[in-house]
């Protein structure tokens, strides 16, 4: 996994320790100072790898496994 992988990954977890859900694709873009469309990319290239989960059709949809 890249380091901008585990970047994610991190900003995921922390985002949801502090809030109780999920952040929305727009929310991971501000967090990491990144474009809309860079951050869903990502997103979605670790659904791909199973890193994380993905719930379709659901805003605040995606999940880290095993958490």
């Amino acid at each position: 996994m890249t380091e901008k992988q585990e970047m994610l990954i991190l900003a995921i977890r922390s985002f949801v320790a502090e809030h109780g859900y999920a952040p929305t694709v727009r929310e991971v873009a501000e967090i990491l100072g990144i474009g809309h469309g860079t951050a869903q990319r990502a997103l979605e290239d670790l659904a791909r790898t199973g890193r994380i989960e993905k719930k379709e059709r659901v805003a605040r949809g995606y999940r880290i496994r095993g958490v």
